[in-house]
């Protein structure tokens, strides 16, 4: 019931509030929860709209390895790449709140042996992400956000 909730618009939008105000996504904490892992620190990300030019936000969970601060495109193991990954693909330039401070952000989609050391750290993490790789013929982005 709360996850329904949580996923309308409504919902969404008072999500994307708590982690840009707060820190704390609670659409995150019922997704780890659902799936058996424990809930990741959420960032909120502002992209531009690769059609409207428009601002787009959207509450993720991220990660710190390697020294590096980086948000996965899992979308569940969906057949397409979430509307944020393709937005930063044809405008890597974006901000993200973490703990209420805004910072720009410039974003990269790892490759090659990065991204397959970073993937293999991330599974370690969240074993979910596994599962939504065998879903889908796609490659799952890892998105490295890189101080702009």
């Amino acid at each position: 019931m709360l996850l329904k909730l949580m996923l309308s618009p409504s919902g969404l939008a008072l999500d994307r509030f708590l982690v840009k105000w707060i820190g704390h996504s609670l659409l995150n904490h019922l997704f780890a929860r659902n799936a058996g892992f424990t809930a990741r620190p959420a960032l909120l990300l502002v992209t531009r709209g690769s059609k409207t030019g428009q601002p787009r936000e959207v509450a993720l969970p991220y990660f710190q390895l390697d020294g590096k601060l980086m948000i996965v495109g899992s979308r569940g193991g969906m057949p397409e790449d979430p509307y944020w990954a393709k937005n930063l693909r044809c405008n890597p330039d974006a901000a993200i709140y973490i703990q209420r401070k805004k910072r720009p952000v410039r974003a990269r989609i790892a490759q090659g042996d990065e991204r397959k050391t970073l993937w293999s750290q991330l599974e370690a993490l969240v074993p979910t992400y596994g599962q939504y790789q065998a879903m889908t013929t796609r490659e799952i982005p890892v998105v490295i956000l890189e101080p702009a």
